[in-house]
């Protein structure tokens, strides 16, 4: 839909009635200065003799963009769980791995996974920050944000060829319900689900911790 039209005379310069309406229209933001309008104007738009531009007319269109993002069918199915209080996965029956959140294609055995498991949602925590900073990035919090990546227990496999690396199945999530000095890596964890669930991974409001436990 057209919006607005603005009619410029093939004249040197912009009468500063348009260069006023430019201004007020927001168009000087969106396309740039209102000088570079003048150029616009003054170009030459046909190389035929004898012709000329005797009024050049702009216009102003708004469009709509509108975008429709799919998750996936492993993803689909992990958030449809979520809405129902479940944390599901596959399982890659070469290597053994639980892939939480699920996907469909092992990257260490390049192969395709198709079994579905159901996870409690009981982890350790792997590394955590503490966060000052909330949604509002100009103030400080007075209490720092817990947010950890929870590695889910039984998921954890060690290659013998890396003795340093541990591969794992897991979240980034907040945690509370513990006080930021007491927070340790290989703390054991459980999800607290909201009552009101979407489908979103924040169906789980946060993990807490779940008693003694490591890696």
């Amino acid at each position: 839909m057209k919006l607005r039209q603005i009619r410029l005379a093939s004249v040197p310069g912009l009468p500063d009635r348009i260069r006023k309406a430019l201004v007020e229209y927001g168009l000087d933001r969106e396309f740039g200065r209102p000088d570079s309008w003048t150029a616009a104007v003054e170009k030459k738009y046909t190389e035929v003799d004898g012709w000329a531009v005797e009024e050049l007319i702009l216009n102003y269109w708004r469009i709509s963009l509108r975008y429709l993002h799919v998750p996936g069918e492993a993803i689909s199915r992990f958030l449809n769980g979520l809405k129902e209080g479940r944390i599901t996965g596959t399982q890659c029956d070469a290597c053994g791995r639980v892939l939480i959140p699920p996907r469909h294609f092992c990257e260490w055995c390049f192969r395709r996974v198709d079994r579905w498991v159901e996870h409690p949602g009981t982890g350790t925590v792997s590394t955590y920050s503490l966060s000052y900073i909330g949604t509002d990035p100009g103030v400080r919090l007075e209490k720092p944000e817990i947010v950890a990546v929870i590695w889910f227990d039984g998921t954890v496999v060690k290659r013998p060829a890396s003795k340093t690396v541990v591969h794992a199945a897991g979240i980034l999530h907040r945690l509370r319900g513990v006080e930021p000095s007491e927070v340790r890596v290989g703390m054991a964890v459980k999800p607290v689900w909201r009552r009101e669930r979407v489908g979103s991974i924040l169906d789980i409001d946060h993990f807490e911790p779940a008693g003694g436990g490591s890696v």
